[in-house]
């Protein structure tokens, strides 16, 4: 110790003092220097982020497009209920070849009640599978959404599929998607509307062509 303290001079204290502040000065000031151009390709992963640390506020308008979306991660089920999506069900394949109507039985949210001074309307849409002609006429299955159990028909006759002799307009002779759009529970707010769709199959239809069916009801903004 004796030996230490002979060492310990004002030179050797302030040379110690000095070499510490350079060095503790220069963190802070390299820290302060850092920027993006600094950071190595993907060095801030996911796990390096604080929980919650990046809010709408810090995100650049337009900065989250469609292209940054992952395939099935925004759907019409994760839309709140009464702002545009009210309800929305879809059911099948059934039998688009048979002779009496048959239910299709919906799996989702069927039922809405209409709010009084709001417009709502229905959406249905079906797809035909495998559909082709038996015979020389025409294979047409006719989709008939109800509500609360009476027929709810826009326009009478277009929620059709049809498989018919190819033209030179219409080469595949196919019509495989049909779909149609209308105001449904304006003429009775508070009153709650339930949708529910029947095929009538076309007994033209080739053996094995089937029916998909999907409806959306949604609330005009």
């Amino acid at each position: 110790m004796r030996a230490v303290r002979q060492r310990l001079t004002y030179a050797n204290v302030v040379a110690t003092l000095a070499l510490f502040l350079a060095l503790s000065g220069g963190v802070v000031w390299a820290a302060s220097k850092i920027g993006t151009k600094n950071l190595k390709a993907n060095a801030v992963t996911a796990g390096k982020i604080k929980r919650n640390a990046v809010t709408n506020a810090k995100i650049r308008g337009n900065a989250v497009t469609t292209a940054k979306i992952k395939t099935g991660a925004v759907n019409l089920t994760k839309l709140a209920a009464g702002t545009n999506l009210l309800a929305t069900a879809s059911g099948g394949p059934v039998p688009a070849n048979g002779t009496t109507p048959v239910a299709v039985p919906l799996g989702g949210t069927t039922t809405f009640t209409p709010a009084p001074g709001t417009a709502a309307f229905l959406s249905v849409e079906a797809k035909g599978s495998n559909l082709g002609r038996v015979g020389e006429k025409d294979c047409e299955p006719r989709i008939v959404p109800f509500v609360n159990g009476s027929e709810w028909d826009v326009a009478e006759g277009t929620l059709k599929l049809r498989a018919f002799v190819p033209t030179a307009e219409q080469p595949t002779g196919l019509v495989p998607v049909t779909g149609e759009t209308g105001p449904i529970g304006l003429t009775s707010p508070g009153v709650a509307q339930t949708v529910s769709v029947k095929v009538l199959g076309s007994p033209e239809c080739t053996p094995g062509s089937t029916v998909s069916v999907a409806i959306a009801v949604t609330q005009a903004k």
